[in-house]
């Protein structure tokens, strides 16, 4: 039973953070001047497709609907976007360092899910560290923005 708990807690985590990644991409592709830019955050945002929906096929599988994220969070993040890229504060730069920040806080978040679920099986973890290490060349690929 643990390993299936395990198993839920880490498959919803990772679909939250791909969620917000794929939410936070789509809100701030339409304000992206830069063609670069603009195409790294579209491959970031197949990612994100990608594994919200392996993650959410993989608790489909076992019963579970996926958690999501609260339609409350999705309009703070929303409006947090459009208040950081407003007044022309839409430079390469600084949107590179708005999703470098939020890469951060996704590696923060699925990192700490999955020390709490040391009993995951291994299919479950890999598809975490896969994330991890997408969001890492993520953040490689951005610093050359910042």
């Amino acid at each position: 039973m643990r390993e299936e708990e395990n198993r839920s807690k880490l498959l919803n985590e990772l679909f939250k953070v791909s969620k917000m990644g794929m939410e936070a991409s789509e809100i701030i592709l339409p304000r992206i001047q830069d063609k670069n830019l603009r195409n790294q955050i579209k491959k970031q945002d197949e990612n994100y497709i990608g594994l919200l929906g392996k993650a959410g096929d993989m608790l489909r599988l076992d019963g579970e609907r996926p958690s999501g994220v609260s339609r409350h969070v999705q309009r703070l993040l929303r409006g947090s976007i459009a208040m950081k890229t407003s007044m022309h504060r839409n430079s390469p730069q600084h949107i590179a360092e708005l999703m470098v920040n939020g890469s951060v806080k996704g590696i923060v978040s699925l990192t700490k899910a999955l020390n709490h679920t040391p009993d995951c099986d291994e299919e479950t973890k890999r598809l975490a560290e896969d994330y991890l290490r997408l969001e890492e060349r993520n953040i490689d690929t951005l610093k050359k923005f910042l």
